[in-house]
């Protein structure tokens, strides 16, 4: 989910970018091997390994030779560098590199965007899936009118409830934020855990959410585009309504499972299957795990309301994993083939329904965990981007990625007042725009 790895030099990049290798022939008689890398995300992967047998079977003399590390910005990354500088990957799994912040240099961007922006990835125009994809979805992979990336498409953050436990004690879902803390307030009166989240393997990140969806609903509606806004100093960090999110955040904080900080992300699924809270705040990615948990649980969803007019209070949508394919791609018409196949309508379906992410591809029939979960709100919502900053990767420390949900967390636990984190954070923004 969500972190990305330590910036690259552009030099370097560059050097890959000029020194590409040549392809080669698609009906070339010789072995066709494609070299596939993502992150781990179980149900993805396991999907992933089945989409690729099927593939094998239906072009003979073609391999797929999938890898996969567990931390995303520690072996993911290492793998990435490998794979960029080496050729050892054909196909290459990332987020979306945009939005790219402002003011674009070396120490502000992240290595998919460095990438990105010095074509170390094979442009994707024309091809035969494109016209079928959502051009919405497909633009947070685009760089003057260059397409980078199959975005594999959106999951949706918010809240995701225990249908029995919420008609056990009369509950519904909330619509507001004074009704998210009476639901709070009404479990813990019956000693029964009100939210799950876990930080341990992915650190303060998965505060995620619960202040993004606080952003969206009381910061939002204010500045209009918050990333925009920040960028171009139309508002600032102490703005009094990202205070009110941090105050908030912090409230809707203390209803979370004992020593949230050490419960591995991990176990997240399970521990919400099995009953150990009756809210999970997760992203849509793990309902597989919870569905194989616990076949016979009824989950609900709602989005996580900040505010207390309701109209605000909207779902998040958080693009995913995205094929990229490498210019310095050793068999780059054989990776070619496998996104068409991949892209294919019930290939694809198999993707979506398996990890519970909603679809890129327009149209189609799914029959998910989380397709059931969500309801109306399944593929609906607003897109994170607008939302949370481009955050530099380096340099103005309070605001790199990892440092700025670490004040989150330290702001929770005392030691700093909301007021103090959002003047640490303006003094950090102020190195980096100008």
């Amino acid at each position: 989910m969500k972190k990305r790895a330590v910036a690259a030099s552009v030099s370097t990049l560059l050097a890959l970018s000029t020194g590409l290798a040549v392809a080669s022939p698609a009906g070339a008689a010789t072995k066709q091997v494609i070299n596939l890398i993502t992150w781990v995300n179980p149900p993805a992967v396991t999907v992933l390994k089945k989409i690729n047998a099927e593939f094998e079977k239906a072009n003979p003399g073609y391999t797929v030779n999938y890898q996969t590390t567990a931390d995303v910005s520690g072996g993911y990354a290492t793998m990435q560098q490998t794979a960029v500088q080496g050729g050892t990957a054909d196909i290459m799994g990332t987020f979306p590199f945009q939005p790219l912040p402002f003011n674009m240099s070396q120490n502000n961007l992240t290595p998919t965007q460095l990438w990105a922006v010095h074509n170390v990835f094979a442009p994707l125009n024309g091809q035969p899936w494109v016209k079928n994809f959502n051009p919405s979805v497909l633009s947070g992979d685009m760089y003057k009118g260059k397409l980078y990336g199959l975005v594999t498409g959106v999951y949706q953050q918010g809240v995701f409830y225990n249908k029995a436990i919420f008609a056990k004690y009369h509950l519904v879902p909330p619509k507001t934020y004074n009704g998210l803390i009476h639901t709070a307030q009404v479990l813990a009166a019956h000693h029964v855990t009100p939210f799950f989240d876990g930080l341990q393997n992915v650190g303060p990140l998965y505060l995620m959410f619960i202040t993004n969806p606080l952003m969206q609903d009381i910061w939002m509606p204010k500045v209009g585009n918050v990333n925009t806004a920040l960028w171009t100093n139309k508002t600032k960090w102490t703005d009094p309504a990202f205070i009110k999110v941090m105050v908030r955040e912090r409230a809707i904080m203390k209803y979370l499972e004992p020593n949230f900080t050490g419960v591995p992300w991990q176990a997240m699924p399970g521990a919400f299957a099995n009953g150990k809270a009756a809210m999970l705040l997760d992203g849509s990615w793990d309902l597989a795990s919870v569905a194989q948990a616990n076949p016979h649980m009824k989950m609900g969803y709602f989005p996580l309301p900040g505010s207390n007019n309701p109209k605000l209070n909207q779902s998040l949508l958080q693009p995913d994993l995205t094929f990229v394919v490498l210019n310095n791609s050793p068999h780059k018409a054989a990776a070619l083939k496998w996104l068409d196949f991949f892209a294919s309508p019930k290939i694809y379906a198999q993707y979506v329904d398996a990890t519970g992410i909603s679809p890129s591809r327009v149209g189609g029939a799914y029959s998910s965990a989380a397709s059931r979960a969500l309801g109306p709100w399944f593929g609906k919502g607003v897109m994170l981007d607008r939302i949370f900053p481009q955050l530099p990767g380096s340099g103005s420390y309070y605001v790199q990625p990892k440092n700025w949900w670490q004040l989150q967390l330290e702001m929770y636990q005392g030691k700093y007042t909301p007021q103090k984190v959002a003047s640490m954070y303006q003094s950090a923004w102020q190195q980096v725009v100008k």
